[in-house]
């Protein structure tokens, strides 16, 4: 395990401060679930993301969604992308969310971003710009935290995304949080 030289004292209620510069560069924010856990005599500490331990499930949903409309399906957790669906953006896998997508995530809202309505589609992962015509983003909330979000994306210039798209993302987000208890 890297040694980062930084030592913290145990208050008397058990606390223990993370230092601001690791959360910051660990993507840490107040809220964060973390898993502790000992290894011989080493605390662990780890984010903990729902998301992955419902990885097969995920990967289930994103394939199905894409059978069924025929468009690209993503899933991430609060950090980063988990599952893709298309081989065609697979690099995204394991990327780190752009800001606007935290953003998006922080707001809680679905977004449905179409460019023949003149919307600007919004970058998911940190420099990695794709060319894509319509996007919807779903958040993934459960005991009113967000833990993620289910993204469909479409290269068509003649089709739009609709409500019902929202409607069938939203589903796969109630089956998913569903599983995280």
């Amino acid at each position: 395990m890297k040694s980062t030289g930084i030592v913290r004292r145990i208050d008397e209620l058990g606390r223990l401060v993370i230092p601001k510069e690791l959360r910051k560069t660990l993507r840490i924010k107040d809220g964060d679930p973390l898993e502790i856990y000992a290894n011989k005599d080493e605390l662990v500490l780890r984010k903990y993301s729902p998301v992955l331990t419902v990885g097969v499930y995920a990967q289930a949903i994103a394939d199905g969604i894409q059978g069924v409309t025929e468009k690209t399906c993503l899933i991430t957790d609060g950090d980063a992308v988990i599952y893709v669906s298309d081989g065609k953006y697979k690099e995204m896998t394991g990327q780190a969310l752009s800001e606007d997508m935290d953003r998006i995530l922080r707001e809680r809202k679905c977004v449905i971003l179409n460019k023949s309505d003149g919307a600007n589609i919004i970058s998911i992962v940190k420099g990695n710009e794709v060319e894509v015509e319509n996007q919807i983003i779903v958040p993934m909330i459960s005991e009113g935290d967000c833990y993620g979000s289910i993204i469909l994306l479409d290269k068509d210039k003649t089709s739009r995304f609709s409500s019902g798209d929202v409607k069938l993302l939203q589903l796969g987000s109630s089956f998913l949080t569903a599983q995280f208890a």
